[in-house]
């Protein structure tokens, strides 16, 4: 491997015979695993965005056409190839053909700009590069065009949804597919590495989380799975923004094509597209961000055939136990939590079998072949029953940071252990709970102060319909914490309001917010995360002391 592409194994040989003799890896690639599907039932119904509307026979013959197009561009096993695409169904198709080849993914939101674009790109090292074919409201090729002196291993860069001849879409109507000897003498290691989730930047730029076959095969084809009692007879409803190759793509697009089911994509998110999808498709079940459910709320859904769907499925961000419970009430399915983090895989998730109490109030027990400790500040194990930082590694980890060993200091150990920055605690039944975030929790006068507890009892308030409660600095205490509140259609609350709600919900008085900010909208970024950092300089920037 190239000494510019720098990736670290976290898994050995003996981790690997341990995960098979599990039973949560295997010894086929991802496409490998599609063609099965597509060779058994090619006319069957496989993936469909906007534009178009493929069947396995259709998304298998374009994945060989691309895979052709990118080993007629020199394309290298071990490459990364970036993708700024939208939530369409070519991030799939780009993928699989990358596949093919040995090829790494990197999906790129088409929100980042010059910054983010910029520092990825320079990370990641891509030999291609995939943007849309359009000027308004953006001009992709203009940034990239600007970018490009600074990226000297970007050897190529190609359009999609467009007619010039440097276009995918053009050279793949040129091209063969890919024979079975060539597709033999470019097959990836099923345990190396296949696909990069781009975080959402919380902490800075966005950061190339790189993922192996196996370890997605682990998390879509046995825990996710099993988790949602997905079979072949689904059609997932992917709602989340797709581009970023996490949440809104794995869940409800890569896992039913690895498992013989249908999926259709939501490209421009609203709340009415995203109900007419559902029912226009039948979808049985969806994938979501929190923010997006909440959003869902405010529509007549009481009005809307969804008989067909059993289940909704989320990720991303918490989700408040109230939230849950007026999803189910009013769709009529049961909602299923993915805990987890796009850099370090996910340890544990509930499963739809589960009781209502497990399903709301926790993000579920151990996966099959994970590992989760809960620290203290010193790093050692925390007493039985106890709150500490999550801490994990298993079979679907990450390989860590492409390029991009600083951040793999920061976020593992030695012994590869992920260390994920929130705060849980498990219940007498191994359930998970998540309690707070480290670096959100608020410090007042020696009293920790866990915002996503405020938060999920403010959201109940008739007056909230988004909240969030970050600290400010404070002379003579540390900090204070401020609640940023979305008001509901019934009014704007005050802070009596929610500090008198609190009190009734038998808080203690100490961890009340002793500010509000009232705010049009809670700022997310690309990946749908509420952005902590916005809101914390809003509201020090809005506060007087």
């Amino acid at each position: 491997m190239s000494e510019a592409r720098v990736i670290r194994a976290w898994h050995d040989a003996n981790a690997g015979r341990r995960f098979r003799e599990l039973g949560v890896w295997g010894d086929k690639t991802l496409a490998e695993i599609f063609d099965e599907h597509a060779d058994a039932h090619p006319d069957k119904f496989a993936l469909a965005d906007a534009e178009v509307r493929w069947s396995y026979a259709e998304l298998q013959d374009l994945t060989l056409r691309i895979a052709s197009v990118l080993v007629d561009l020199d394309v290298k096993p071990g490459e990364p190839i970036a993708a700024q695409l939208p939530s369409c169904g070519l991030l799939a198709a780009v993928h699989l053909a990358a596949n093919r080849v040995g090829a790494i993914f990197v999906p790129l939101s088409t929100t980042w700009r010059r910054a983010e674009v910029g520092s990825l790109l320079s990370a990641v090292k891509p030999s291609v590069l995939l943007v849309p074919d359009e000027r308004e409201p953006f001009d992709f090729l203009e940034m990239v065009d600007s970018l490009r002196p600074g990226l000297p291993e970007l050897n190529h860069v190609l359009t999609v949804r467009g007619k010039g001849s440097n276009s995918l879409e053009s050279l793949v109507a040129g091209a063969q597919r890919l024979t079975k000897r060539d597709a033999q003498s470019h097959r990836p290691d099923p345990d190396g590495p296949a696909h990069v989730m781009c975080s959402s930047g919380t902490t800075g730029m966005p950061k190339a989380s790189i993922w192996g076959g196996n370890d997605i095969v682990a998390i879509l084809m046995h825990h996710f799975r099993d988790a949602i009692e997905l079979i072949s007879d689904d059609i997932a409803a992917g709602l989340a923004p797709a581009n970023t190759g996490s949440t809104g793509y794995v869940f409800p697009v890569l896992a039913p094509l690895l498992v013989g089911a249908s999926s259709v994509m939501l490209e421009k998110w609203s709340p009415q597209a995203a109900l007419d999808l559902i029912v226009k498709e039948r979808c049985t079940y969806a994938t979501a961000i929190p923010t997006q459910l909440v959003m869902l709320l405010d529509l007549p859904l009481e009005s809307a055939d969804l008989t067909k769907l059993k289940r909704f499925n989320n990720a991303g961000a918490p989700l408040a136990p109230a939230t849950a419970l007026e999803i189910e009430t009013r769709m009529g399915c049961r909602v299923q939590t993915i805990y987890g983090a796009t850099d370090g895989g996910v340890p544990v998730m509930t499963r739809i079998a589960q009781s209502d109490e497990a399903r709301r109030n926790t993000v579920g027990p151990l996966c099959a072949g994970e590992e989760l400790k809960l620290s203290g500040p010193d790093g050692q194990p925390v007493p039985h029953g106890d709150a500490g930082e999550a801490c994990w590694r298993g079979a679907n980890k990450s390989f860590g940071y492409l390029n991009q060993p600083d951040y793999d200091a920061i976020a593992w150990d030695d012994e590869g252990w992920f260390r994920s920055g929130d705060v849980g605690q498990f219940d007498a039944d191994g359930n998970l709970q998540i309690v707070g975030r480290t670096k959100d929790m608020i410090l007042r006068g020696g009293t920790n102060i866990f915002p996503r507890e405020v938060e999920e009892l403010l959201i109940q308030h008739p007056r909230v319909s988004g909240v969030s409660v970050v600290g400010v600095p404070d002379e003579r205490l540390g900090e204070k914490a401020c609640a940023i509140v979305v008001p509901s259609q019934q009014g704007v609350p005050t802070l009596e309001d929610l500090t008198s709600f609190l009190l009734e919900q038998g808080i203690a008085k100490v961890k009340l917010p002793e500010y509000i900010l009232v705010v049009d909208a809670i700022p997310i970024n690309a990946g749908g995360k509420v952005d902590k950092s916005e809101l914390r300089q809003l509201a020090i920037e809005n506060i007087a002391h």
